[in-house]
């Protein structure tokens, strides 16, 4: 079973067509009686449609939109069939035509939004009927003629539209030939409702990428509406002139021909000369510059627009993503006008009005922009002044926008740091560590932090490694990775203090695996850079992990035999009456007696084979033997 609404839109459907076809063959004559009572009846029906539309315009479903069209449809033929037969001859009778026929152009208006074409059609019928009727009165009035005029002008002017709903293009053209002449009768009001027609079929050719017969259609409403009096146009109709505007230069526009472009900014100009620095115009100019050719693109025009725009517009979210995106277009040919327009907006508008969320999308594109400028040291220079202001202002601060903005400098830094440009790198790791991104948390700031130890590295600066170090937070300052990189700092140094007390850290973690995963890397760079005495602190570091029983002994013999071979090595390039010396004699006696202790575990690895194995037990035997017997007069 169909819906109730539907239903009753059919049945009411079939009763207004009914009506019309009763009047189109003018087979019933009603009596007088019936008669003013249909006028009455179809009257107060034609003032409810009016009312229920005006209550519920914007909560309109569609089949309750069909139902309140063809409702009005039947309040219209039934008026009519009732003035049909109770009309009187003369003067009245013309104005009553007149009132029936701008009824029919209303009803016929109303059937073209809803696109129900066979009611648009019947009524347009019924106002044909209507204007040869008038046309062959003796008895109208001069006043009456002019009105006769305009209302056949809108006559075919709904004729375009209902054509051009049809889809016969060519008829419309040929409805439009007949209104042509007749359009200089009309009255504002009329006009503004025709140029609305007008646009409405341009617009829908434009949607359609049509655009030849766009122009066409949206020059029609252009000159219709500009024939008027500006002070006699109602408020809709100057919106709608400033609409024809905005369709007719964006159909312009999408032709891409240089004379096109030209008349669109000419039309820009001409309302701009009328309104000044309106928004809309602002975007038109902006739009006509974006699309000119690279050759003859001029930067400070556009520059000079979004300035305007900047300073004039009625900030919002939309309003706000435009000039954001005006501006990023404009820095791949005017990156410095860029930079100023970006921080005009965020100092002179985005502070002052305390959106946050604004001012986060404004400093996150500002850094962008700095990023991607090509001078790396005037780039973050240049950043960091801009950040400083934004600082001093602004006290909230935002994780989301310290994210993002940290996410564009890491990957402008990653990729300087991968062309081993390691001053770059420090100056956007300093960047980074400013104090507006604090927000981000001490583990992003920390990634920075050390990357920045990494670069000091690099470029063998310890002292200014160091000065990173003791400026990072205490948590990031006892992070292993930090400590290991300090390690390394001590052997750029041949600082030995620092180097020892970044292993007896390291020493200290409590996973054992990872201390000596650590470990044995600063062994390996204690050994690339020939600091012995680094070397042996690590391996002895190493060492002190194996009497935890979670450790992996699978190294313990060859770690004690480097040891060993290590302190004989360090020993040979002192003098024998050295205090060192005997520390390092009385090392190795303590490393002899720890290789004995571990051997009697008869520890075993993974595969269950013995880690000290005889030939392993012959070697330090061995050598226990040898070392005694050469150094036994120290």
């Amino acid at each position: 079973m169909a819906p109730a609404g539907l239903s009753n839109t059919a049945h009411v459907k079939k009763f207004g067509t009914i009506i019309a076809n009763t009047l189109v063959i003018n087979s019933v004559v009603v009596p007088i009686e019936i008669s003013k009572k249909l006028k009455d009846v179809g009257r107060r029906l034609w003032n409810e449609c009016i009312k229920e539309r005006r209550r519920n315009d914007l909560l309109q479903t569609p089949s309750r939109i069909q139902l309140q069209v063809r409702a009005r449809a039947l309040a219209f033929f039934a008026q009519a069939l009732a003035r049909e037969n109770n009309s009187s001859k003369g003067e009245n009778n013309t104005e009553e035509i007149i009132y029936m026929l701008g009824l029919s152009l209303i009803l016929a208006r109303v059937c073209v939004e809803a696109s129900d074409l066979d009611t648009a059609l019947l009524s347009m019928t019924k106002a044909a009927d209507y204007i040869e009727r008038l046309k062959g009165s003796s008895g109208a009035s001069a006043e009456d003629q002019a009105q006769i005029q305009k209302i056949e002008a809108e006559y075919f002017t709904m004729r375009c539209a209902l054509s051009w709903k049809q889809g016969r293009l060519d008829v419309a053209e040929h409805m439009f030939s007949k209104a042509d002449a007749l359009l200089r009768y009309l009255d504002p009001p009329s006009a503004e409702q025709l140029a609305d027609t007008f646009c409405c079929i341009g617009s829908d050719l434009s949607s359609k990428n049509d655009y030849e017969m766009a122009l066409k259609w949206l020059r029609r409403a252009f000159d219709l509406i500009n024939e008027q009096e500006l002070e006699r146009l109602s408020t809709e109709g100057l919106e709608l002139r400033i609409s024809i505007h905005h369709e007719l230069i964006q159909a312009l526009l999408a032709t891409e021909s240089q004379e096109s472009l030209q008349e669109a900014d000419n039309l820009a100009s001409l309302l701009e000369s009328e309104i000044g620095d309106k928004p809309v115009v602002l975007h038109w100019k902006l739009e006509i510059l974006q699309k000119s050719p690279s050759e003859v693109f001029n930067v400070d025009a556009c520059a000079s627009i979004l300035r305007r725009m900047i300073r004039s517009l009625d900030l919002s979210d939309a309003g706000l993503g435009f000039l954001l995106h005006g501006i990023s277009e404009l820095r791949t040919r005017g990156p410095r006008l860029a930079i100023g327009l970006m921080e005009e907006l965020m100092l002179e508008r985005l502070i002052p009005c305390g959106n946050m969320d604004w001012i986060g999308k404004a400093l996150v594109r500002r850094v962008w922009m700095g990023t991607m400028e090509i001078d790396a040291s005037v780039g973050a220079a240049n950043l960091t002044q801009i950040l400083d202001r934004v600082d001093q202002e602004v006290i909230r601060r935002d994780v989301d926008v310290a994210s993002a903005a940290l996410s564009l400098i890491w990957q402008k830094l990653d990729a300087s740091y991968a062309k081993k440009q390691y001053q770059e790198s420090q100056l956007w790791c300093r960047v980074a560590l400013h104090t507006i991104f604090s927000a981000s948390g001490e583990a992003n700031q920390g990634k920075f932090s050390r990357r920045l130890l990494l670069c000091a590295i690099a470029c063998n600066d310890a002292e200014a490694a160091q000065s990173a170090f003791w400026a990072m937070p205490e948590s990031t300052q006892d992070e292993p990775l930090t400590r290991y990189l300090m390690f390394k700092v001590s052997l750029l140094s041949y600082d030995h203090d620092l180097g020892r007390q970044c292993i007896k850290f390291l020493s200290r973690l409590t996973r054992t695996s990872k201390c000596q995963d650590i470990l044995y890397a600063c062994t390996r760079e204690a050994q690339h850079v020939g600091d012995k005495l680094l070397t042996l602190e690590a391996l002895k570091a190493v060492a002190e992990t194996f009497d935890q029983g979670n450790s992996s002994t699978t190294n313990m013999p060859s770690v004690f035999r480097c040891i060993i071979r290590l302190i004989h090595m360090i020993e040979s390039q002192h003098n024998e009456a050295d205090d060192q010396t005997t520390e390092l004699a009385q090392e190795t006696c303590r490393i002899f007696e720890r290789v004995g202790e571990h051997a009697r575990l008869d520890l075993k690895d993974a595969k269950g084979s013995k880690i000290f194995t005889i030939s392993e037990l012959h070697w330090f035997r061995k050598n226990a033997y040898n070392i005694g017997v050469t150094k036994c007069h120290v």
